[in-house]
């Protein structure tokens, strides 16, 4: 439960109410009188209080015990005398009860219950209020057969009834021997006196007891009774310790009424006698008989009478709790050695010493776990210290040591309770057991800082170190240990009170915050169904002290233990965190204050929940809950808070009809099978809160039963209070969130569980209230009125009469939920989707994401539209925003009415390219591209950024060139040009391309021969355009100026009968090649495989060879065509080549002269194909032989020029190229046109010569005529 770990001091401040209690106090310590009790305070005005405060005071009120009422006779003020027959005890007994009343439990479970006990007298709390925590000593015992209690300082000793608990209680003040000036040492170590009261004689009376003091150094003072304090304080019996030199006292101990036994640095006990001879008082000391065994006399022989060491001697007395046939043992024990006395009751003198026996030596034993050496003995590896000895019910020694082990922190001391059987042989010491304590603790420079060891009878143990108590069981069977340590680091504890030997269960102690805490010992044995030291003993022990520190212990508490955890706790984190979480959603806590207001009941499990996360994280221990266990606790306390503004609401609404809360409870409950004999609704909201999402789809189906049953007048009430009830929820959990994200240390990408906001249903139902709302809304302008959805009318009057405000108001109202419920549905579908993201392991999960995320794509936008159609813009810019639906927000930018170039700039600067690429598509899609290449300039990287990412390389070549990246936009151009059909389009996306390749390149690189090369491409792909664009001009001239007004398609009907002649031979050509004319003449780029059929199919044309040369050309500048495909084009150029003549005419041919014949030859295609290839210096590749040009591809060849042509068409074609070739076998076999063809080359062969010789004879006359000149 509690960790060594303290809180800051508090603040000093000075108290002016108590300013002349302490002047009294000091005036007192000089006199002897008793200081009189300062004036109590006038009671305070009221003032309002807040829930926190009804809170805390019902919960302080509801947890205290029961006792009588504080009333004004109670607080009579105190005699200022004190006869021997009237104690003041009897006076303080009304106000003894009252304060009694505020005690208050600080922890408890089901071994102990720790309350603080009010009632310390103002000049006991003045004086340790006053001290300074550090250095002012403070020694004190709470005496509980007396029932009073003393507290030691440097000056005097007060004294005080502490079991009738009143501040009004009268402290009686005595002052204490002075000692004379003192070595440093013994003002470290043993700064006071001692003192012991003195039970009176006569018991009966119920007189004041005595009071006896022994200083450092042996002086002696006896009052008979501590109320002579009141009159005659110097009326003390004096007397002498007798101490021999440099002899200190270390101990006083009572051994009865009149008997008490002081223990000294040099190992002797003496014995304190208080004598009444002839009714005078008087004090008797005397040492113990044979004191001194061998021990003591080697230190009195080596060590008597040269220095004074308190710490010498005997460091503990302990008296056997029986008396014995008259006699009681004394176990006087030193750091080593222990003598054992045998001394008689109710007789003087007659002690005998029993054995002084090697101590030291059973406790290296039971912590060696076996014998140890005289070497070991001397070595005290273990730097084992006896610190204080207790004598069990059976007789064995309780020794409390430290030590260090490998287990031991550094600089720091374990501690063990080590069980011995000392016998009165000699060597008879027998380890028992030993008691191990978790608990560690480092040197505290303190005065008086030594531990104790306390004994109950229940075998359980206390040991009280200076600022925390450690709670340990020493039954064999129950191992058990829980600490109490102050919260303050200026605390500590001061005293304890003195146990009854034979019945206690209790201790109380002193602190200097200052207050009275007692442990009432419950039961040794905690858990009793776990097996101890069992995962699960730890993990319940764990969720107890979570439990403790959330009721107990919270931030704003005053109590004075604090609640941490130390870093090396056991159990399950958890498991324990979870457990407490269930009991606070259920009240089922044993902790949990009975607080019959659900109202503060509520916000009390709220704060709890809050103060368990606090509590784990103020310990560092954060890290050791997973992000599945931060998830649910998150959960549970956001149920917690929702229920608490969901009872707000019911609780204002009790008694009303259509109450969809109380009947959806209802449903639930008796679904659940409970809520009988009791209010189910009250029931819930105490115990069912986890149930909180199955309210709310019972909700939701009550209003879907209504809603499908109803008319729009009756069912919107119903529908409205659904949806108010849902937003309830949702906004509390909302609000519960925003801060749970640090609260808790979530993963905002990872959500492990499935969250109960956002399961299926939950979604379903979030979309059913608003599409529902939607509908409810146009069916309510339409019944009732346009008028009812005009924000303008509202309040005013309408045509027809007054407006219904109700109506109208409950139009705005449907409104507010539906923005309300668009924002909690498009947070249930990212938590969703996140979740399933995070799960997601096989394929179902992935099924399962895909699918709602398009249902939420669909829907977000739909959402987002519909609050806008209703009015609510803003709230529409404000959801796209938040949850990022650029898409959304593009849209509403960009809308008329609502829209603006303000927003649009706001929203590029604040999302950048998130927002920018949303926009930009948007652009694009509407065509708005002026709007996207004329960017400001802040922006222009975002939109080069947009095209170089995107397919929109139509329009990117703009901005590359704005950018002046011309490279990139020569790239662009040119391949979006040969993708491009438009005729027009192509030829100037080419002419820009090479305009921006020529503009990258400086004159030399222009005219070096890899800039010939560069621009010759462009030139080859421009004369390709400029061929089909020329192609187009000749089909235009031949249509009339009224062919021009028919549709395209009969156009190319008259085009294809103009320039064609037999095509009705080649039902493949006759077919297609209208379609290419009415691409052409449409601008509709063709390819060059169409080029060339186009112009070679043509027969009536001005200049055939022309045509066929042109169709050489644009097969040699197609260079993209492949192979096997430019085959088969070039064999069909020539091939129609050469069967454009009519050879067999030419073979027939009768009464023909030679030159006849050379121009008949001279005038066929093949001669002037030649002739224009010779003019323009066509590649000697391009030309084929009349055996070369016969169709030999295959028709997979042919249907890569013809893709999507059905298997029909690719037939036709192959049987066109197959007439085509057999028409010009024929020629070659019967018509003998290789003939003819080796006498046109003759004939082209005497044309080059003879041009040859006239270009030389025309260079020969240059020459002549410039040599005249």
């Amino acid at each position: 439960m509690f960790s060594g770990t303290n809180t800051p001091e508090r603040s000093r401040k000075t108290v002016t109410s108590r300013r002349s209690s302490r002047s009294a106090l000091s005036s007192a310590l000089q006199s002897g009188q008793s200081t009189p009790r300062a004036e109590t305070p006038p009671l305070p005005t009221h003032t309002p209080r807040s829930l926190g405060a009804d809170l805390n005071a019902a919960s302080r009120a509801l947890s205290a015990p029961p006792g009588p009422h504080l009333t004004p006779s109670a607080r009579r003020a105190r005699s200022v005398t004190a006869p021997s027959e009237v104690s003041t005890m009897d006076v303080e007994d009304g106000g003894a009860k009252a304060e009694g009343a505020l005690d208050r439990i600080l922890v408890r479970d089901d071994s102990y219950i720790v309350k603080e006990r009010k009632g310390l007298p103002v000049e006991v709390s003045d004086a340790l209020f006053n001290a300074d925590p550090y250095t002012d000593p403070f020694r004190a015992s709470l005496d509980t057969l007396t029932g009073f209690a003393y507290l030691v300082t440097r000056d005097a000793c007060l004294v005080w009834n502490w079991s009738r608990r009143s501040s009004t209680s009268t402290t009686f003040i005595f002052p204490l021997p002075i000692s004379l000036s003192l070595p440093a040492n013994i003002s470290v170590f043993s700064p006071l006196s001692f003192a012991s009261l003195v039970p009176s004689s006569s018991q009966s009376t119920q007189r004041e007891p005595g009071l006896v003091v022994i200083s450092t150094t042996g002086e002696i003072r006896y009052w008979e009774s501590v109320s002579m304090a009141l009159s005659g304080v110097d009326k003390w019996k004096a007397a002498s310790a007798g101490l021999h030199e440099s002899e200190l006292v270390r101990g006083l101990e009572m051994f009865s009424p009149t008997s008490y036994l002081v223990a000294t640095s040099q190992s002797r006990v003496l014995v304190l006698t208080l004598t009444s001879t002839s009714g005078k008082s008087g004090v008797d000391v005397r040492p113990l008989e044979q004191t001194v065994g061998w021990a003591g006399s080697v230190w009195s022989a080596v060590f008597g009478g040269r220095t004074h060491d308190p710490r010498a001697g005997i460091l503990a007395l302990a008296l056997s709790p029986r008396v014995v046939d008259g006699e009681r043992l004394l176990y006087a024990v030193t750091d080593k050695d222990v003598q054992i006395w045998n001394i008689a009751v109710r007789q003087q003198g007659g002690e005998r010493l029993l054995v002084e026996q090697d101590l030291f030596g059973g406790v290296l034993e039971a912590l060696t776990g076996s014998k140890v050496g005289n070497e070991d003995w001397a070595m005290n590896k273990a730097k084992a210290e006896i610190l204080d000895v207790k004598v069990r019910l059976d007789g064995k020694l309780a020794v409390l040591v430290s030590h260090v082990s490998n287990k031991t922190a550094p600089h720091a001391s374990s501690y063990a309770i080590v069980h011995l059987d000392v016998g009165h042989t000699q060597g008879s010491v027998t380890v028992v057991g030993i008691q191990y304590l978790g608990y560690q603790s480092h040197p505290d420079p303190r005065p008086l800082s030594t531990p104790k060891l306390v004994l109950t009878t229940i075998d359980t143990a206390f040991v009280v170190f200076i600022d925390v108590v450690v709670m340990v069981s020493i039954g064999s069977n129950a191992p058990f240990e829980e600490s109490f340590p102050l919260r303050s680091s200026a605390a500590r504890f001061l005293g304890v009170s003195s146990l009854n030997p034979t019945s206690s269960r209790s201790l109380t102690l002193l602190t200097s915050s200052p207050t009275l805490i007692s442990i009432d010992v419950t039961s040794s044995q905690p858990f009793e169904f776990d097996q101890p030291g069992s995962e699960g003993f730890k993990t319940r022990k764990l969720k107890n002290k979570l439990e403790q520190a959330i009721f107990f212990g919270g931030k704003d508490s005053e109590n004075p233990l604090a609640f941490d955890l130390s870093p090396d706790f056991e159990g399950d984190l958890i498991a324990a965190s979870l457990a407490v979480s269930t009991e606070l959603l259920a009240s089922s806590s044993v902790n949990m204050p009975p607080i019959l207001d659900l109202r503060v009941q509520l916000a009390d499990r709220v704060t709890r929940a809050r103060g368990l996360v606090d509590f784990v994280n103020s310990n560092g221990l954060q890290g050791k809950l997973s992000q599945s266990a931060r998830r649910q606790l998150s959960w549970d306390a956001e149920k917690l808070s929702a229920s608490a503004a969901l009872w707000y609401f019911q609780n204002a609404n009790i008694g009303e009809e259509d109450n969809l809360l109380g009947e959806a409870i209802g449903r639930y409950m008796t679904e659940s099978g409970e809520g009988f004999g009791e209010d189910p609704v009250r029931l819930f909201f105490r115990t069912k809160v986890s149930a909180l999402g199955v309210v709310l789809e019972h909700i939701t189906k009550l209003a879907k039963s209504h809603v499908s049953t109803g008319d729009p007048g009756s069912s919107s009430p119903i529908l409205h209070q659904a949806n108010h009830l849902l937003l309830i929820v949702l906004n509390a959990v909302g609000r519960t969130r925003a801060e749970a994200s640090v609260l808790y240390g979530l993963d905002s990408n990872l959500l492990p569980l499935e969250a109960w906001t956002s399961r299926p249903n939950a979604i379903d139902n979030l979309q059913w209230h608003f599409d529902s709302t939607d509908a409810l809304l146009r069916e309510r302008v339409r019944d009732l009125g346009i008028n009812l959805d005009d924000d303008k009318s509202r309040g005013g009057r309408s045509r027809t009469g007054t407006t219904d405000l109700t109506a109208q108001h409950l139009q705005g109202e449907f409104k507010k939920q539906m923005a309300s419920v668009a924002d909690h549905a498009f947070a249930a579908f990212e938590e969703r989707l996140l979740y399933l993201k995070s799960i997601n392991s096989d394929g179902a999960a992935s099924a399962e994401i895909r699918v709602l995320s398009e249902r939420y794509q669909t829907i977000r936008p739909r959402f987002i539209r519909t609050l806008v159609s209703i009015g609510k813009v803003t709230h529409a810019f404000d959801l796209a925003e938040r949850f990022r639906d650029f898409r959304s927000l593009v849209e509403l930018c960009n809308d008329p009415e609502h829209g603006s170039k303000q927003r649009t700039r706001f929203f590029l600067q604040k999302y950048s390219e998130a927002f920018a690429v949303e926009l930009y598509q948007y652009y694009v899609e509407k065509g708005h591209f002026r709007a996207l290449l004329e960017p400001e300039a802040t922006f222009q990287p975002l939109v080069t950024q947009f095209l170089d990412s995107t397919d929109n390389s139509r329009v990117s070549w703009i901005n590359d060139i704005a950018i002046r990246r011309y490279e990139r936009a020569t790239e662009v151009l040119v391949h979006e040009a040969l993708g491009e059909q438009s005729l027009a389009q192509k030829k100037l996306m080419l002419s820009l391309g090479k305009l921006a390749k020529v503009a990258q390149m400086s004159r030399a690189e222009v005219e070096s021969e890899q800039g010939q090369q560069v621009i010759e491409v462009f030139d080859d792909i421009l004369d390709l355009v400029n061929a089909q664009a020329d192609l187009q001009q000749a089909m235009v001239d031949t249509l009339s100026a009224g062919d021009l007004q028919l549709p395209v398609v009969e156009q190319a009907a008259l085009v294809t009968t103009n320039v064609t002649l037999g095509l009705e031979h080649y039902p493949a050509f006759a077919q297609y090649f209208p379609q290419l004319c009415q691409n052409v003449l449409e601008g509709t780029v063709v390819s060059p495989e169409d080029l060339i059929d186009l112009v070679t199919l043509q027969r009536n044309m001005a200049d055939q060879g022309g045509d066929f040369f042109q169709a050489l050309q644009i097969i040699e500048r197609a260079k993209d065509l492949p192979e096997a495909r430019k085959r088969i084009a070039l064999q069909t150029i020539w091939r129609r080549i050469y069967i454009r003549d009519d050879w067999s005419a030419l073979r027939t041919a009768s009464d023909l002269s030679d030159d006849q014949m050379a121009d008949a030859l001279r005038n066929t295609a093949l001669y002037k194909v030649l002739v224009n290839a010779a003019d323009e210096h066509l590649s000697p590749e391009s030309f084929l032989q009349a055996s070369e040009a016969l169709f030999d591809g295959s028709e997979d060849e042919v249907a890569a020029r013809f893709p999507s042509a059905p298997p029909q068409f690719l037939l036709l074609w192959m049987n066109d190229f197959e007439a085509e070739s057999r028409e010009l076998e024929e020629a070659i076999s019967s018509h003998e046109l290789e003939t003819f063809c080796g006498e046109i080359e003759r004939l082209f062969r005497e044309r080059e010569a003879l041009e040859d010789e006239t270009a030389i004879a025309e260079e020969g006359l240059g020459d002549d005529s410039m040599m005249d000149d």
